[in-house]
């Protein structure tokens, strides 16, 4: 995509210092936009979609800040304003959809509807008519002249089809709802997509991860678990052990399968029940009959959530490099913000934000605390920045373990539970 509009821009400092007056023209690209003055001599500056940390547009006018704190106006486009903010949008939600993992597996299906979202409080977010694209794992909803967003599968608490409103109903884990509706005659054929989509994502988990880790249960009980470990999100032990007492066993042996690692956490353990252990276990998209194993502790006394990805097991041997890990993957802690309350009252969000930063971003663990400057150059640059529940979560981190015995891992586990305590 490239195409360009004249118009007049301004550039200037965060406190309002002009630096630029032009008219001259927009060349828009696939990742980014060209502003120039008018004359064969004037190149203009290239600015990146991942440059921008503000964009709006009023009055025919387009305002954005980039991340280096520069403001810029773009106006005077004339008659042609409307279809350059189409323009504009359509190369900025592609960049969107890549940079903040928005896609989830093949596309299946496009449609066009109406979309109207809520925040958890039912106050109004957004809405308008847009495209809504079905991936594997996520519904694209992409408006001509707003920002894209994503439902990702994982994190539906609820759907329901209304035939008789024509429209569906979409519940987050997060409380935020969102209606489509005014898809005409393709709606029964959203409908059925949507359901295959969703049920196919159940299958997935129980005939690709479940059926291989525990072969020895009936389909029927592993269901139950697939219904709540989408993707590989955790399930606390607790909920396990109501669905089914020997599942819940087996879980807590495979995750706890390297007996070093079992007795170097059984202290933490001793700290909690079955309602603060979470477990999760996802296909490892990376390498073939490979399963990623994880668990999470909540430490609402210390004021802290802890999580760890252990080393790869795969379906018919052992863990990566043909052994048992006798040193576990490190574990990452990360205290509990509040203005006020107890931390017991926020651990739950302090959960999900840990699940979204892992699911969506495919267990990578860097970019839930790495130092930005060490992301530079990574595709998890501009997420860092745009996505909130991963900023906060960069935020609160504490600090790691990483210990072969038992008395170093009470040791730097003293030191993090100290400098997460309230003031």
């Amino acid at each position: 995509m490239e195409v360009s509009y004249n118009l007049r821009y301004t550039k200037s400092t965060f406190s309002n210092r002009l630096l630029i007056d032009k008219e001259g023209e927009i060349i828009i690209y696939a990742k980014g936009f060209r502003l120039k003055g008018k004359g064969a001599n004037d190149k203009g500056e290239l600015l990146n979609f991942s440059e921008i940390k503000e964009f709006y547009h009023r009055d025919e006018k387009i305002f954005f800040v980039t991340f280096s704190k520069e403001k810029y106006v773009l106006s005077d486009s004339g008659t042609l304003f409307d279809q350059m903010l189409i323009d504009f949008y359509k190369s900025r939600n592609e960049f969107l959809m890549d940079a903040l993992f928005m896609k989830g597996g093949k596309l299946k299906a496009e449609f066009e509807g109406h979309f109207e979202r809520l925040s958890k409080f039912s106050k109004p977010i957004n809405k308008g008519r847009a495209k809504l694209r079905l991936y594997e794992n996520s519904l694209l909803v992409i408006p001509a002249t707003q920002d894209a967003f994503a439902i990702n599968y994982n994190f539906v608490n609820f759907h329901e089809f209304d035939d008789m409103e024509y429209q569906l109903k979409i519940v987050m884990d997060d409380g935020v709802t969102v209606f489509f509706s005014q898809l005409g005659n393709d709606f029964e054929f959203f409908e059925e997509k949507m359901n295959t989509l969703l049920g196919g994502m159940y299958g997935a988990v129980v005939n690709g991860v479940l059926k291989e880790v525990f072969p020895e249960y009936h389909a029927t009980t592993l269901l139950k678990l697939a219904s709540v470990m989408k993707a590989g999100k955790s399930v606390c032990l607790k909920d396990i052990i109501k669905m089914d007492q020997e599942l819940a066993t087996s879980v807590d042996n495979f995750i706890f399968e390297d007996e070093n690692l079992k007795d170097n956490f059984q202290f933490l353990r001793d700290k909690v029940d079955e309602y603060d252990l979470h477990f999760g276990i996802a296909k490892d998209e990376t390498v073939e009959n490979g399963f990623i194993r994880w668990f999470m502790i909540s430490l609402v006394e210390e004021n802290l959530v802890g999580f760890s990805i252990l080393p790869r097991w795969e379906s018919g041997g052992d863990s990566e490099d043909g052994d048992k890990p006798k040193v576990p993957s490190e574990m990452y802690f990360y205290r509990i913000i509040m203005e006020k309350g107890n931390p017991a009252d926020k651990a739950a969000d302090k959960i999900k934000e840990i699940e979204q930063a892992l699911v969506l971003l495919k267990f990578a663990k860097d970019p839930c605390y790495m130092d930005k400057r060490e992301l530079r150059h990574s595709p998890y640059q501009y997420a860092i920045r745009k996505m909130p529940f991963l900023r906060i979560l960069r935020k609160s981190f504490v600090g790691k373990i990483r210990a072969s015995e038992k008395s170093e891992w009470k040791k730097q586990f003293a030191k993090i539970a100290k400098s997460s305590k309230l003031k």
